[in-house]
C-alpha cells in the first residue's frame, strides 16, 4: 500500500482489523491451552499404559507360581495317597494278626480253664 492508502483507512476499519487480531490471538491461546492439555493427558495415557504391561507381567508371573505351586501340591498328594495306601495295608495286616492273636489267646484260655475244672473235679493235687 501507498502512504496515501494508509492514511485513508478509516477508523472502523483499524477497529475491525485490532479486534480480528485480538480474536486471533485468543483462539491461539486457546489451542495452545489445548495442545498443553493433549499432551499431559498423552502422557498419563502412556504412563497408564505402563503400569498396566507391570500389572500384566505381575499377572503371568502370579500364574507361573500358581502353576508350579498347584503341580508341587500335586505330588505331595500323590505321595500322602501312597503313604496311606502302605499305612492302610499295614493297618490290615495289624487287624488280621491281632485277630489271630485273639483266635489264640481264647483258645488258651479255654484250655487253662478246662484243665482247671478238670483238676478241681478230681480234687486239685495234694502236694
Amino acid at each position: 500500500m501507498a502512504e496515501d492508502e494508509k492514511t485513508h483507512v478509516s477508523a472502523a476499519e483499524l477497529l475491525a482489523d485490532w479486534r480480528s487480531a485480538e480474536r486471533d490471538t485468543v483462539a491461539a491461546g486457546q489451542s495452545s491451552q489445548v495442545a498443553v492439555l493433549a499432551l499431559a493427558a498423552a502422557t498419563a495415557a502412556e504412563e497408564a499404559a505402563e503400569e498396566v504391561e507391570a500389572a500384566a507381567s505381575a499377572a503371568v508371573e502370579a500364574v507361573e507360581r500358581a502353576r508350579a505351586a498347584a503341580d508341587k501340591a500335586r505330588k505331595a498328594a500323590a505321595r500322602a495317597s501312597e503313604a496311606a495306601q502302605l499305612a492302610y495295608a499295614t493297618a490290615e495286616g495289624d487287624t488280621a494278626r491281632a485277630g489271630h492273636a485273639v483266635d489264640k489267646a481264647e483258645k488258651v484260655e479255654v484250655e487253662a480253664r478246662d484243665r482247671f475244672h478238670e483238676a478241681e473235679e478230681k480234687g486239685f493235687p495234694k502236694k
